[in-house]
Formats: structure tokens, sequence, C-alpha cells
């Protein structure tokens, strides 16, 4: 009952749900995906962000890095920074961005993958979380570059990706690990018409580096799957959480991988007997439905039986 009293904790329950027993595993490519990872395919992308790709030209042939820093100027507005959570389709959280400058970085991560795919790049979304894997975090995408063949980072919602020493854009891990180091890496603007996320770098810095404990992976990128389900957006009419717990329950939702390590390995341990506690409950839950269902029906054929008699 506690994890129904606010939004972070039912985020808490969602991951809990969704969470995979096997570690984030990052080293691979879009070429050679894992093969239970949720990835979105062309054929489903939105004709609405087909439409929008083809009409701001975001697509720059050969050039997939470039494409993505086009994306996040799109999302970005001059003089304009975001705030207020959408939760909403696809297309109403683009509009709602565009439009009102309004959004947090979940909003702008699933955005932000929806362009990508119709712009032909590969989006995955990486988080971070301060409170054991609730909803006290942050979400933000990173690219495969195939003209270099790696990964890069950038965190449209903030408006900033990270640069080593010699100004090559750095991926997730990375970043994480001259963080780890105790490093500084350095902050370059996705759109330098848009206010910054952070106005002062170093506090960028070390709200990123206060999450390194409990970093994790979002197992699929098929935003427009879940999009587009009728049951989902039907179920989005009762609020977000409802909208969440039927894409889950459909198994739309892709699951997490959680980047482990001795600094999480409570926190790990915590979620899982949550997990644990919630298939106990839904068990219970099936249990007692059909149990009642059994009572109802000798019920009616007694009642048959009576008035038959």
């Amino acid at each position: 009952m506690p994890h129904l009293t606010a939004s972070s904790e039912l985020v808490r329950l969602r991951n809990a749900l969704l969470l995979d027993a096997e570690p984030a595993n990052a080293v691979w490519t879009p070429a050679a995906l894992p093969p239970d990872f949720r990835a979105g395919s062309p054929a489903s992308t939105d004709p609405k962000f087909a439409d929008l790709a083809r009409r701001f030209s975001l697509r720059i042939e050969g050039d997939d890095w470039g494409t993505a820093l086009r994306i996040g100027q799109i999302l970005r507005q001059p003089g304009r920074a975001p705030g207020n959570p959408i939760q909403s389709s696809l297309s109403e959280t683009y509009r709602r961005i565009t439009d009102n400058a309004e959004g947090y970085c979940a909003d702008f991560s699933d955005v932000f993958t929806a362009l990508a795919q119709a712009s032909g790049v590969f989006s995955r979304s990486w988080a971070f979380s301060f409170d054991g894997f609730g909803g006290h975090g942050h979400v933000f995408n990173e690219i495969w570059d195939r003209r270099s063949g790696r990964w890069i980072m950038l965190d449209v919602f903030n408006n900033f990706y990270f640069v080593d020493a010699a100004g090559r854009p750095l991926s997730a891990l990375e970043v994480r690990d001259v963080l780890l180091s105790g490093g500084a890496p350095r902050m370059i603007p996705v759109a330098p018409a848009s206010p910054p996320g952070y106005r002062y770098p170093e506090k960028a810095i070390d709200y990123y580096r206060r999450g390194l404990p409990e970093w994790y992976l979002w197992w699929g990128n098929n935003v427009f799957e879940n999009d587009r389900s009728s049951l989902v957006r039907l179920a989005s009419k009762a609020g977000r959480s409802a909208e969440q717990l039927l894409a889950l329950g459909a198994g739309l939702y892709p699951h997490i991988r959680i980047l482990e390590s001795r600094d999480n390995e409570v926190q790990r341990q915590q979620l899982e007997n949550i997990r644990l506690r919630l298939v106990t409950l839904l068990v219970a839950g099936v249990f007692a439905a059909g149990a009642a269902v059994s009572w109802w029906w000798a019920a009616r054929q007694r009642r048959k039986a009576v008035h038959a008699g």
C-alpha cells in the first residue's frame, strides 16, 4: 500500500514488474541486436512522424550524429526552457513540446526516439534514479552513429551532450567512466539558441554523478507499437497509470536491465523483493477470482435445481 501513495512509488512498482534478471549489456550494435530487445521496425513508424522527418529534412545522409543533433534542435525551442510533464500520445507530446515548451525528460526521450526512428537513426534510452529505481531520476538518449561505429549520448531535455578533451562526443558508458574516476567531461549544447537545463555546468555534472549507482537501460525502443495500441489509447483516458498498466499487461512495454555494481546491490534486492510480492499478489488475485467465479456458478446451478424441483 505505501507504494500507491505517490507517482514516484508507482514508477517503482512498474520498474519492479519490468525488471529483467539479466544485467544491462550495452556492448552490442543495431546490426547485431540482442534477440529479446524490443526494437521498433521501420514498418511501425507513425506516418505523422515520417512526415515530420521529411518536412524538416531531419535526415542528413551518412551522418547519424548530425541527424540526432538536428532532431534535438527541433525539440528544444529557441529562448524557451521546457517544463511540466505531458504523459500523452507521441503526437500530442510532440505538439506540446514544440508549441508550448512543455515536457519532462521521459517525454523528450520518447519523442526523440520516435523522430530518430522516422529519420533512420537507432536510439536507445538510458535512465538513472536517486531513490532505489523509483520515480526520482532522469532519462536520456543514446544513438548509434554508423559513421564512427559507436554509441553517442545526448540529453535533449537538459540541452547538452558530453565531449572529451579532443571534442569527441562521448557514449553513455564513457561519460559514466569519466564521472566515476572523478573527472568532469565538457558539455556542449544540443541547441545553442535554447536555454541550458542547468545554468551552471557543475550542477549538471553533480546531478549525473549522484545518479551513478542506479543506472539502467530500457530494453527496447518500440515507442510506436505501444502508442498505436487501441486498448492502450482507451486506457489512457483513465490516466497515465492505467495506460502503463495495460501496456505492461499486454506485453508492449520494454523491460529494464540494471547496470549492476556493488553500489546498487541493496537497491536491486529491494526491487526484486517488490517484484516477488507483486507476482504473489497477482497470482493470489487470479486464484481468488477463479474461486469467486466457481462459487457464483455453483450457486447459480443450485438455484436452477431448486426452481426445476
